[in-house]
């Protein structure tokens, strides 16, 4: 996974590489570095690294091969020759920026010299004050050295920059906790858990600075949350494994996206539960779950086949009618949702959201006093519950 994510930040970097071209002065290092980098265009990369390597063995002068072969190195998991490989590209070139920002990253996060990291990141920061990544690398850095109060200078000038950075939150958040300033961790990780709800770390950070201030309830709700989200966290990890080896297991697959879906993986949720579908075709609760996803995707055709197929099996289920009526009504077909509300109503005529959904879908059509006279049945039911 790690390997593809440097292949794509490769092939980004390609394009600019090929327009702006290389020094140049040993015809041979240039050959081969033109060699070298169309290879990876075609996700030829042991060819690619072997004409790199070749190319600044002939030429050290080739900054630009120094870096790319750096970022091979960095996806491949030799870390050591990934900070060799850059600094070399600084040395040719002083003034490249994003050579300084790897070797500050590898340092920091693979080598765990935080040090020799800020130097780099210095480095990338003085060259461009607006590099976000480099500010909140800088940032870690400095609480990794406990320099906490450069730490949070950083990271603040990097959330400027990039206001949905996860990480530059979290640091920020932890730095606050080691200054006491409660408030200010509370308020930067109730901002990161708006963003990425399933931060384990976030969810239990927060409860720690809620209980240094004795708000021990609100404390032990946060860490509740973080109790569940870690043993989801065992269980998703625990099942992709189980499935890696044992791949026609469906209730395996059903479990995974099931947690995956409840985490808003959409995409991974996607491709756990076809599998389960595919090995398990008789149970409806694929076809369901699949269902659901796609509604939140606004895939609502497939949606609308999904839940087709629920109901094909379970045809006297209510709760199904009204799921596929929300589909018809998001593919604005206001008939055939009027049609299935009528029938959850029918199947289950005391549940008084199919009455204000049979309400809203008849205002869609246009039918006013239709509408109006279903929501009068919607507040009748209402009102008899309180």
């Amino acid at each position: 996974m790690q390997l593809f994510k440097y292949t794509f930040t490769l092939l980004i970097c390609l394009h600019a590489l090929l327009a702006i071209g290389a020094p140049r002065y040993h015809p041979d290092a240039a050959r081969l570095y033109d060699v070298g980098l169309r290879a990876l265009t075609h996700g030829e990369q042991k060819k690619a690294r072997a004409a790199l390597e070749k190319a600044v063995e002939l030429d050290g002068a080739l900054a630009d091969a120094h870096y790319v072969l750096g970022l091979l190195y960095k996806g491949a998991e030799e870390f050591h020759a990934a900070a060799d490989a850059f600094q070399r590209a600084t040395i040719v070139d002083e003034n490249y920026i994003d050579a300084h920002y790897e070797l500050g990253d590898v340092l920091l996060v693979y080598l765990a010299d935080p040090t020799q990291a800020v130097q780099a990141l210095q480095k990338a920061v003085r060259m461009d004050a607006d590099h976000a990544r480099a500010r909140t690398q800088l940032g870690v850095a400095y609480f990794r050295e406990n320099l906490m109060d450069a730490a949070i200078t950083e990271l603040q000038y990097a959330l400027k920059l990039d206001p949905t950075s996860r990480a530059t939150y979290y640091t920020l958040g932890a730095a606050y906790l080691q200054k006491e300033a409660w408030q200010s961790a509370i308020n930067t990780f109730k901002t990161l858990i708006e963003i990425d709800p399933f931060h384990v770390k976030a969810h239990f950070s927060l409860g720690t600075a809620y209980r240094r201030i004795g708000e021990i309830a609100t404390a032990q709700k946060s860490l509740q949350r973080f109790e569940m989200l870690a043993i989801e966290e065992e269980q998703l990890t625990h099942l992709k494994r189980f499935v890696q080896q044992n791949a026609d297991d469906p209730e395996a697959w059903y479990r995974l996206g099931r947690i995956q879906l409840r985490r808003q993986l959409w995409n991974d949720a996607t491709r756990s539960l076809e599998r389960y579908v595919a090995l398990a075709p008789q149970e409806t609760r694929g076809y369901e779950a699949l269902g659901y996803v796609h509604f939140q995707q606004q895939n609502y055709q497939q949606a609308k086949i999904m839940y087709e197929k629920v109901i094909a099996h379970k045809p006297n289920v209510a709760t199904y009618r009204n799921s596929l009526a929300g589909v018809y009504l998001m593919l604005k077909a206001y008939t055939e949702a009027i049609a299935q509300y009528q029938t959850a109503i029918r199947l289950k005529p005391s549940e008084p959201r199919f009455y204000l959904n049979l309400s809203k879908a008849y205002e869609l059509a246009g039918e006013h006093a239709e509408a109006a006279k279903i929501y009068q049945e919607y507040e009748r039911l209402t009102s008899k519950s309180k």
